[in-house]
């Protein structure tokens, strides 16, 4: 069964539950009301009988003897009247008579013992139903009967106009429950479609339209941002391949044409000039082996890490460990200040690949005599190098991309190493600067968002 069918059932199976629950609820209450109203025409009948009996002896008159009491209360149509005596004997003062019961002689013979006793029930009279009162006089027992067949029939129609309602209901929430599931559901089917077509096509312009700001306003904002991020990963990776296949095509070319110089000419090269091919190969093949490296690291998306996996860590003490591990490799002059006064939330292998790749970088520009310094606050870190700085227009282009400034391309390098920084900087959601260290060289760091300190 379809979700439309059930939310349909669900809207009309209740609805239809309320209303058959009303109907039930107005038929008891009309038949509580109507039966209500039939005892109390006959306990206001028993008492004017009651004042109408009070006029004459009934102790000494026959059964029989009907016509001397025709006045008032007793001979009114609207009721069934009779006396009934402590022996059993029935004066029947108004038709229809009235058959009395064991119980009725129980009452009857309770004369004298004060308190009035008084009893109400249906009984069959003449083939219709009677609500009967039987209630104690003085000389022996009062019983009315009225009959109940108006109410009955007053309740049959009732019954039978609520069924109707009921039916008439069911369907009518039926169809209200429908023309809901269909609305309700109308973005639901335009989400489905479009997600069958992102399927099909492996195209992510298939954005929906945006209508309230309810919980469904809010899965097809879900869904346009999901097919944006979709778009922007697909565009990320079209220019990442444009990019690579044009860093790598110089090296590979230089390379190819060495080979082809060894392959043609090269017992004729002297060995000054074979060295120097053979260098010049080496150092090919060694740019294209960090360049490949670095296209690994950078197809690791740093923006994939999850906030939830971060844990504690000490900027200044990755920062320091970073520091020695470059020390060692490069024998240069590194120093670590700042103590940050808490730890941060984040992920310590992707602030070690940042940070990583800014001492790489500092190392490159910087002379060989001169120190490199790291200054580490309570959520940044800040690499300040003694190199040839960076030119005006290129303090924000410095973190794309395989971008290298034009007194950096004759350098080695692939220019993915801040791009890494800057992935690392957005899945902490902070970000990267750059800015001239006073006295020369550049300042390089990273920035940690507000929302990962501990």
């Amino acid at each position: 069964m379809s979700l439309r069918w059930r939310l349909t059932a669900v809207i009309g199976g209740v609805v239809a539950v309320m209303v058959a629950g009303a109907s039930l609820l107005a038929y008891i209450s009309a038949d509580r009301e109507l039966n209500r109203q039939v005892d109390e025409f006959l306990v206001t009948r028993s008492r004017e009988a009651e004042s109408s009996l009070k006029e004459v002896n009934l102790s000494g008159l026959q059964p029989t003897a009907r016509s001397v009491f025709e006045l008032g209360a007793l001979s009114r149509p609207d009721a069934g009247v009779g006396v009934l005596y402590p022996r059993g004997q029935v004066l029947t003062l108004s038709e229809p008579q009235i058959q009395p019961t064991n119980a009725d002689l129980e009452i009857a013979q309770r004369e004298g013992e004060g308190a009035k006793v008084y009893a109400l029930q249906d009984r069959e009279v003449n083939g219709q139903r009677y609500r009967v009162l039987t209630t104690s006089v003085d000389t022996g027992a009062l019983i009315i009967g009225r009959s109940i067949d108006d109410v009955d029939q007053t309740l049959d129609g009732l019954r039978g106009w609520l069924i109707v309602i009921s039916v008439v209901g069911t369907l009518a929430a039926g169809i209200i429950g429908w023309l809901v599931a269909d609305r309700v559901l109308r973005p639901v089917a335009r989400l489905a479609a479009a997600t069958r077509q992102v399927a099909e096509t492996r195209r992510f312009d298939a954005d929906l339209r945006v209508e309230g700001s309810d919980e469904l306003g809010a899965l097809a904002t879900s869904f346009n941002s999901m097919l944006s991020a979709l778009r922007a990963s697909r565009e990320q990776q079209h220019r990442l391949v444009r990019d690579a296949n044009h860093e790598l095509r110089t090296p590979l070319t230089s390379l190819r044409t060495n080979v082809d110089v060894l392959r043609r000419r090269g017992e004729l090269l002297e060995p000054e000039e074979r060295a120097t091919v053979m260098a010049e190969m080496d150092a090919e093949v060694r740019e294209l082996t960090g360049l490949v490296s670095e296209l690994v690291e950078f197809a690791t998306d740093a923006s994939t890490l999850d906030p939830a996996d971060f844990v504690e860590v000490d900027l200044a003490e990755l920062a320091r460990k970073m520091a020695e591990r470059t020390v060692r490799r490069t024998n240069r002059t590194i120093e670590v200040s700042g103590v940050p006064r808490a730890p941060v939330l984040a992920d310590p292998t992707g602030i070690e690949r940042a940070l990583g790749n800014l001492l790489g970088n500092a190392v490159k520009f910087s002379p060989a005599n001169t120190a490199i310094d790291v200054v580490v606050g309570d959520d940044r870190v800040a690499v300040h190098d003694r190199g040839p700085g960076i030119a005006a227009g290129d303090h924000e282009r410095i973190f794309d991309r395989f971008y290298r400034s034009d007194q950096t391309r004759t350098l080695p390098g692939s220019g993915l190493g801040l791009g890494i920084v800057a992935d690392v900087a957005a899945a902490h959601r902070g970000a990267t600067f750059s800015e001239d260290r006073p006295g020369g060289g550049a300042i390089v760091g990273f920035s940690i968002g507000e929302n990962h300190h501990v």
